[in-house]
């Protein structure tokens, strides 16, 4: 090969490179936001700096919802999420937005070493961006990111005046599928636990409604999403009874709160484009959504995952004991475990092939210890929850065994109090009680108002709307569960 032919190949061969390492361009500066520099900075600036900043001595958010449509329409809306990260110190922005035009199965991460906008090179996180890559669901997909979308790029301005020594980490969804948003919000949770991220979703509300209409439509919807769980905020769009552009990206960021602690949530500012435009015939919702850490609940009703599993081990053995006695080893030496010689609430869920098959306990217990109440609470669900025949001994291999171990019910002064999602509930009126674990708040999908008149109705034998004047407890569980492969007997 000559020598010309020679330095053609390498050149060829190092393309791809030269084109990966550069930057990202910005494909809607001039339409959603100024093109020129000097004039984006001072747009931005003078919309972060109409909403008063946050003292950096109060939490700073660890999720925001933002807006995405042109500067002219929800601009304000978005700086005033912005507003509130503005000074603080983060290792990295992930930016989720969402393809309008493009479909594809969950979702894309950008991995250019930068992204650049009218205002500067944005360097790419590209360990977070590699390390996402590994997660299921979560790929590279070069013509989303090379596309006209804008729903993660009109962000990016505000971070870089909001942020110093900026990194993004920039994504698209490519569905609305709750399996989708489960997958991300799980790689999300992973990527938070190596480093200090703030997690910024985009998404409008209604589109295209009257002013009237709209302000409807998005306080219903700003509800769910300030309110409600992701399970049921997932629900309710599929009802058609919520309305927003970025509904997968929504439920990612939700059921990323819950993962990051049940975050709390508030509404930052809320308007139209018939507000910020003076147009109310057909109006676009916005809104901004903060979500912060809340203060931590307290750790002195815990026990150590090791004690769990003895209680999971315990409540198996004293089923086999039970019903296949010849088989059954010796019981599991709770004693081991001062811990659980406190006394503390505890139920015991049985499951068949993932339905439920029993489940009983004891909410409030003053007086026995764990490792003595185990064995009754187990048989109980077994063999006297009145909704399923006793258990047999033919049905016990295909059973999966879970332990709650409850902290002490508090009592609430209103329902608003009640985190959805992370409270089990105890209501109590006129003689009559009932319970819900926290763990139905998943396995419903209720609202707030369904658990509650459920709760009332279903497990106090009371009218749906009891729960108004009735006395309301909440508790937080631990629940352990049995693993696979784990039972010895």
């Amino acid at each position: 090969m000559s020598r010309q032919a020679s330095l053609l190949l390498a050149a060829f061969l190092l393309l791809p490179t030269l084109a990966g390492a550069e930057p990202r361009q910005a494909r809607v500066a001039g339409a959603f936001y100024p093109a020129d520099p000097a004039e984006l900075r001072a747009l931005v600036t003078q919309l972060l700096d109409r909403h008063p900043a946050p003292a950096l001595s109060t939490q700073k958010p660890r999720i925001l919802i933002s807006p995405h449509a042109g500067y002219r329409f929800s601009g304000i809306v978005a700086a005033r999420a912005f507003r509130e990260a503005q000074g603080r110190r983060y290792d990295g922005v992930v930016v989720v937005g969402f393809a309008h035009r493009e479909q594809f199965d969950g979702t894309s991460v950008d991995d250019r070493e930068a992204y650049q906008t009218p205002l500067g090179a944005i360097p790419i996180d590209l360990d977070a961006a590699a390390f996402l890559k590994t997660q299921p669901t979560i790929t590279h997909l070069e013509s989303v990111h090379d596309s006209q979308e804008h729903s993660m790029e009109v962000m990016l301005p505000f971070l870089q005046v909001a942020l110093q020594d900026l990194k993004v980490v920039p994504m698209l969804m490519g569905s609305q599928a709750r399996a989708d948003a489960e997958a991300l919000a799980e790689a999300l949770a992973r990527l938070a636990a190596r480093g200090d991220y703030l997690f910024v979703f985009s998404t409008d509300l209604s589109h295209y409604l009257t002013y009237e209409q709209a302000l409807r439509r998005d306080e219903v919807t700003v509800n769910a999403m300030v309110f409600e769980t992701p399970q049921a905020v997932h629900r309710l769009f599929s009802l058609g009874t919520l309305e927003a552009c970025g509904r997968g990206p929504i439920t990612a960021g939700l059921l990323l709160s819950d993962r990051l602690g049940h975050l709390e949530r508030r509404l930052l500012l809320y308007a139209n484009s018939g507000d910020t435009s003076g147009d109310k015939s057909r109006v676009v919702g916005y809104a901004s959504v903060g979500m912060y850490e809340r203060p931590p609940v307290s750790s002195g009703d815990r026990i150590s995952d090791e004690a769990g599993q003895a209680l999971v081990l315990a409540a198996r053995q004293t089923l086999k004991a039970r019903l296949s006695p010849s088989s059954a080893a010796a019981p599991v030496a709770l004693d081991q475990h001062p811990e659980l010689s406190q006394p503390r609430g505890m139920f015991v869920t049985l499951r068949r092939h993932g339905q439920l098959r029993g489940c009983i306990g004891r909410i409030r217990n003053e007086a026995v210890a764990m490792a003595a109440l185990l064995p009754a609470v187990a048989l109980d669900a077994a063999f006297r929850d009145s909704r399923f025949s006793p258990l047999t001994a033919e049905e016990l291999d295909d059973i999966t065994v879970e332990v709650s171990v409850l902290s002490r019910p508090q009592w609430i002064q209103d329902a608003g109090e009640i985190v959805a999602g992370r409270d089990g509930v105890v209501l109590e009126k006129d003689g009559r009680n009932g319970v819900f674990l926290p763990q139905v708040w998943q396995e419903t999908s209720w609202t707030r108002r369904e658990f509650l008149e459920q709760l009332a109705s279903q497990k106090a034998g009371l009218p749906p709307d009891a729960w108004n004047d009735a006395a309301l407890f909440v508790f937080q569980d631990q629940v352990f569960e049995e693993k696979k492969g784990s039972d010895p007997f």
